[in-house]
């Protein structure tokens, strides 16, 4: 933890302590001015208490993680962001309460009231609350995780993040997109990067009344791949025919890469069947 990070802590902890000691009953000999006892006062005393000690439990224990991961205090993965989530989530319900404190309503008596609306209020937002639980349920899962490429539904893209509401994805277009939770968490998921896909076809077919041959086919297929060959597996480079028919040839290249990297697999597969159409017009 940075030098700033440990300050703030200290700080922290230090109000908290000092709101503690000034909480309402904790020193009975010792008495506050009048206006701290008012409603609006010390309701925000009360979320002060609260949200401090949400927040220093989180910054703690997601401290506590990195170093036993030996991560960097910047580094961000599914737990990260998950304490995050609920950190924020704690946050916002603690805000409420504390506006509701404002109007001198006890917090006993606003949980009553509260579930008299439960019902409403979760059929009202049934969306929201849904995209919040799967968020969290979301953040915490091993299936997919921050830098992941995955395909969700019919989006692919590399995860750029997993927030309260939205799972955020970045496309081989340079396309943000972002994905409710709740649709995401009820999708189909493909997780590229975990399941380490690095093998590839290419299938095309040629007309038979073409006079490209498959040495030919061959050359170019290896001229191709001698541009990319950092990215590929030695000798996985195959190209094969599948098929026969009275019209046409069928076709297929296979190849490995020696990472896992759709983006560039698609772009070698993108450059194969370019150039395999300029041999074949040049033939026709």
């Amino acid at each position: 933890m940075a030098n700033m990070e440990i300050l703030k802590f200290i700080f922290k902890i230090s109000l908290l302590i000092i709101l503690l000691i000034s909480k309402e009953g904790v020193l009975d000999t010792f008495r506050l001015p009048e206006v701290f006892y008012t409603p609006v006062i010390k309701s925000m005393h009360q979320f002060l208490i609260f949200w401090l000690s949400v927040n220093l439990i989180v910054r703690f224990n997601q401290f506590v993680y990195r170093k036993r991961k030996k991560l960097g205090h910047k580094y961000s993965d599914n737990v990260i962001v998950g304490l995050q989530n609920i950190y924020y989530l704690l946050t916002t319900l603690a805000i409420i309460v504390m506006i509701v404190g404002f109007f001198g309503i006890e917090f006993s008596k606003f949980l009553t009231a509260l579930s008299i609306v439960a019902a409403a209020i979760a059929i009202i937002s049934k969306d929201l609350v849904s995209d919040i639980l799967t968020g969290i349920l979301l953040s915490f899962s091993k299936d997919i995780a921050l830098g992941d490429y995955v395909r969700i539904g019919d989006y692919k893209g590399r995860v750029m993040g997993i927030n309260i509401y939205k799972i955020i994805l970045h496309n081989e277009d340079d396309d943000i997109i972002y994905i409710p939770n709740s649709k995401a968490y009820f999708s189909d998921i493909v997780n590229y990067t975990q399941k380490e896909i690095r093998k590839y076809n290419v299938e095309f077919s040629i007309p038979t009344d073409n006079d490209v041959t498959l040495e030919e086919l061959k050359r170019t297929m290896d001229k191709t791949f001698l541009e990319y060959k950092n990215y590929l597996d030695p000798g996985s480079e195959k190209l094969k025919i599948t098929g026969i028919n009275k019209d046409d040839f069928r076709y297929k290249i296979q190849f490995k890469l020696n990472q896992v990297n759709p983006k560039i697999a698609e772009e070698i597969k993108s450059r194969i069947l370019t150039e395999i159409l300029k041999k074949i017009q040049l033939m026709s």
